[in-house]
């Protein structure tokens, strides 16, 4: 597999669909995402505005699509940077300084660059575990290079080994390092041999701040682990994205009890039944669209739009199949919340943004969680409805009763209303 990957024919897809799988999501400081999370969302430290990230990633997707240049993005960054500095008088006072905006215009650019190629070259290799086997660990040997990270060069070990798992390529911003990917052929011709790690799997002292995992895990999973059972662990954020496990949701102002639907084990029947309330409900919403079985719509979710794909067969293979869900949480009356899950799609109680990680994979997700708080003064019923971030929006997947969202508040990343 080539060493490098040079977007110059155009397109590249796998690199291209890496991308555009990502969610937009504001934050104030370049840190406040773990780094696995980065494989789920599309950020750009200190853009707040929805129209500012929104032209931000689109002057990314062109360059990964198109074969652009550096100075093509700067070019496209300077535009976007003057509508940046009239809302924002603290980037106004930052882009004064000379050489900032060729620096940060670079940052922005190359960290999207090379982690979209670095997760195409993975999707390839997992692609085919059978062909590669092995990979090894490139360092461009500039001046610019980190010392530990020449020294890594030419480090040849099995893909499982633990030591990708937290030394991938790329390792920090501006680590032009490489992963190259290795064949049973080469292996087995002798024109590679396996050498000795160079360093613990956990020693991560000489890779920067949130680069300590692998893209290709995060992104698909572990390349032997890939039909493994899910095992999701919640992980805790920073900054904007605050860990909220024992924020409380604010029960005082509860939404009337609605009328539960009718009850069916039928996946079909449910999904008319459930297609049929949603035309109901949002055929006046200007921000609501349809097709003969589903509905796609633009919620604003801490003053991002966010588009959220409603399909009620999928929802219908979560409620009534032991496939969708934990056999301990398969409870097929959640047919009956249909209008619960309207309401709260119109005006949710409280909302989250979730990540999760793969505790079997690697592989990480982000979910929006929706909740409703439904009842009176006297009781009150919670309810959570988990809409998952697939292909760079989010869809209806299922939904819960989560009477401990009173008690100790609901595990995820706190949203800003």
């Amino acid at each position: 597999m080539a060493k490098a990957l040079k977007f110059t024919s155009k397109q590249y897809k796998e690199a291209v669909d890496y991308f555009k799988q990502k969610i937009n999501l504001p934050t104030k400081r370049w840190n406040d995402l773990e780094g696995a999370m980065h494989t789920r969302a599309f950020t750009v430290a200190g853009a707040m505005r929805e129209d500012i990230l929104c032209d931000f990633r689109n002057a990314v997707e062109k360059a990964i699509a198109n074969g652009e240049t550096l100075q093509d993005f700067r070019d496209r960054f300077y535009d976007i940077a003057s509508k940046w500095r009239e809302s924002d008088p603290s980037f106004d006072e930052k882009m004064q300084k000379p050489k900032y905006g060729a620096w940060r215009s670079k940052v922005i650019y190359q960290t999207n660059i090379l982690t979209s190629a670095a997760a195409a070259q993975e999707r390839q290799a997992r692609s085919m575990p059978d062909v590669f086997t092995h990979a090894k660990y490139v360092c461009m040997m500039m001046p610019t290079s980190r010392e530990q990270h020449k020294a890594w060069n030419g480090t040849v070990l099995p893909l499982n080994d633990p030591w990708w798992e937290t030394h991938s390529p790329p390792n920090g911003f501006g680590c032009l390092c490489e992963k190259e990917f290795i064949s049973k052929y080469e292996m087995d011709a002798g024109l590679e041999k396996t050498t000795k790690a160079p360093t613990a799997p956990d020693d991560t002292t000489n890779i920067g701040e949130n680069w300590d995992y692998s893209i290709g895990d995060a992104d698909v999973g572990k390349i032997q682990e890939t039909k493994a059972e899910k095992e999701w662990d919640i992980v805790s954020q920073k900054g904007l994205w605050e860990d909220a496990k024992t924020t409380k949701v604010n029960t005082s102002n509860p939404m009337p009890i609605p009328k539960k639907t009718e009850y069916t084990e039928d996946i079909k029947k449910f999904s008319d039944n459930f297609m049929n309330r949603l035309k109901e409900e949002f055929k006046d919403d200007p921000n609501a669209s349809f097709n003969e079985n589903s509905m796609t719509i633009l919620k604003n979710i801490g003053g991002f739009n966010y588009p959220i794909y409603v399909n009620p067969s999928v929802v219908g293979k979560h409620f009534l199949t032991k496939d969708g869900n934990k056999n301990n949480e398969w409870k097929p009356d959640r047919t009956k919340l249909i209008n619960y899950f309207i309401e709260t799609l119109k005006t949710p109680s409280d909302y989250r943004f979730q990540f999760e990680k793969s505790l079997k994979t690697g592989k990480s997700s982000i979910s929006l969680l929706l909740i409703g708080i439904f009842g009176n003064e006297k009781k009150v019923k919670p309810l959570k409805f988990i809409v998952k971030g697939v292909g760079g929006r989010f869809q209806m997947w299922t939904a819960y009763r989560t009477e401990d969202v009173l008690k100790k508040g609901i595990e995820g990343s706190l949203g800003k209303k």
